[in-house]
């Protein structure tokens, strides 16, 4: 890959990490709030820029398998990884597919959108109560049966931000 579009593709994964780790910390704060609309926008705002990355470093397209190769070779990226998020990536990729699908597999489309609850009070709810399930002991969010642990994906976005930034620093090409 040309030196020059590498730099500019290393910047975008810095721009989307640190973005996601921006609603990361107002999801934090959201949820000692006890706020759950808040909760609901900034773990969607989380889960939209940690699959930008996602998609920046495993690309869907044939044609880009090797771009992300690259990127995570140079970024030093590990895997399996909490950043792929294959389950989500799905989801926002297609919202009214897997919405519609979704619907068809409840018994009865009867849901509430969002939960704000530890999974500990949850005993007896069946899975399907809730759309979207934030645990706030653990960070770990479940959207319509697909879990994703978000104190390990922040940490990840951590790590990876900071790779970016000493890439950045050493590998200008201008």
């Amino acid at each position: 890959m040309e030196p020059k579009i590498l730099f500019k593709f290393v910047e975008e994964v810095r721009r989307e990490s640190r973005l996601a780790r921006m609603a990361h910390s107002e999801l934090r704060a959201a949820v000692a709030a006890l706020d759950p609309n808040r909760a609901a926008v900034f773990v969607t705002a989380v889960l939209t820029h940690t699959i930008a990355v996602s998609r920046l470093l495993w690309p869907e397209r044939p044609e880009s398998a090797e771009r992300g190769a690259t990127l995570r070779r140079e970024l030093q990226i590990t895997e399996p990884s909490p950043l792929q998020l294959a389950g989500f990536r799905k989801h926002l990729a297609r919202p009214d597919e897997t919405y519609e699908d979704w619907l068809q597999r409840l018994p009865q489309p009867n849901y509430l959108e969002f939960n704000l609850m530890p999974a500990a009070l949850m005993a007896g709810a069946q899975n399907d109560t809730f759309q979207g399930h934030l645990d706030p002991d653990t960070l770990e969010y479940t959207f319509r049966g697909d879990k994703a642990a978000l104190a390990p994906v922040d940490g990840a976005l951590r790590k990876l931000e900071s790779a970016c930034d000493y890439w950045l620093r050493t590998h200008n090409p201008w």
